[in-house]
């Protein structure tokens, strides 16, 4: 069966299988994709290799990242457009955001989202989520180069969300995902190909749980149909999340120039449940203006480990950068950093 390469996994074995054949070399001196670090789980186990759109995994989001993916809990997230679509319901102002990830290996990832609140109707989203693993030349026997082949996957998506009843708030987004690979001039062993499936994600979350600043929410990501291939088909990478946030300063104290917001998530594959990564993390607020954060992923498929963020909100716009410390970068000596800017109107 010949495998899609625009899995990263089946990517790392299709690429590790052409270095022992000569004519290749990646662009730029790049040879291997990035796997998924710190922030998000891969959580796919021995049936890794069966998922299709193993990049809906990667950790994507400068404040998700921080705070080492732990979100599914918390309300007011832009980035919830992408982890947990409840999240996004309380969202009050209009905004626009874009995230860049530089990843290891030169992968790197965008995400531009606009999110538009009508008041009680509820608020409405539109996303677009860019991957971008590089180029792979391939060159003849005298050394020119003969072909180059690109790896892109995208993802749009329409997300919805609104208060339901108390504090009950419930979210969903319709997620078009394509996976394209394209060849120009002669690469053996590949072809050009795009691949397309429809998928959900259904989340909810319910906010000042028996009176307490305790939020629990959870969602179902990537339900949808498998990954069709001209000579294969791969189920998406479907998880359950589900998590808690609390915040317990508020509940000594009415001041509100310090805030300290406390999450954990707990995620695992629906097709073989028993097995699940676990994310935490921290956010330190100063005078709603400065925030420190801080995480740790405990990854069962891939590599976990610390993050760290910062975020800053003045008046109409934000910036938040983060950083993972997980094993991979630290082995390649690259940084996996994401910075995120958005503007409030």
């Amino acid at each position: 069966m010949r495998r899609n390469p625009s899995s990263p996994l089946t990517l790392v074995a299709g690429l590790v299988a052409l270095l022992g054949a000569p004519g290749w070399a990646a662009a730029q001196g790049d040879v291997l994709p990035p796997e998924p670090v710190s922030g998000a789980s891969d959580g796919s186990g021995s049936t890794a290799e069966s998922e299709g759109a193993q990049f809906l995994l990667l950790p994507v989001g400068a404040k998700t990242v921080g705070m080492g993916g732990a979100v599914s809990a918390v309300r007011g997230n832009t980035e919830s457009v992408l982890w947990a679509p409840a999240g996004i319901a309380d969202i009050e102002d209009g905004r626009l955001f874009f995230n860049h990830h530089e990843g290891v290996f030169e992968t790197t990832s965008d995400v531009l989202s606009l999110l538009w609140p009508t008041g009680s109707i509820g608020t409405f989203a539109l996303t677009y989520y860019l991957v971008d693993f590089g180029d792979l030349t391939s060159t003849g026997v005298d050394g020119s180069v003969i072909g180059t082949l690109s790896v892109r996957n995208q993802e749009l998506l329409l997300t919805y969300a609104n208060r339901v009843i108390g504090g009950l708030r419930a979210g969903v987004s319709y997620k078009l995902i394509q996976l394209i690979s394209r060849c120009d001039g002669a690469c053996p062993d590949f072809q050009s190909e795009t691949r397309t499936s429809h998928a959900v994600d259904i989340g909810v979350l319910y906010q000042d749980l028996m009176g307490l600043p305790l939020s629990i929410g959870g969602s179902l990501r990537h339900l949808g149909f498998d990954l069709e291939g001209e000579n294969e088909s791969d189920v998406l990478p479907t998880r359950l999340r589900v998590g808690v946030a609390y915040e317990p300063l508020s509940t000594f104290t009415s001041d509100t120039t310090f805030a300290l917001a406390l999450a954990l998530d707990v995620e695992d594959r629906v097709r073989g449940l028993g097995d699940p990564d676990v994310m935490i993390g921290s956010e330190l607020g100063v005078a709603s203006l400065f925030y420190l954060r801080a995480g740790y992923a405990f990854l069962n498929a891939q590599p976990g480990g610390p993050t760290l963020g910062l975020g800053l909100t003045h008046d109409w716009f934000y910036l938040n950068m983060s950083r993972g410390f997980d094993d991979l970068s630290s082995a390649t000596g690259e940084e996996s950093i994401q910075i995120s800017f958005g503007v409030i109107f």
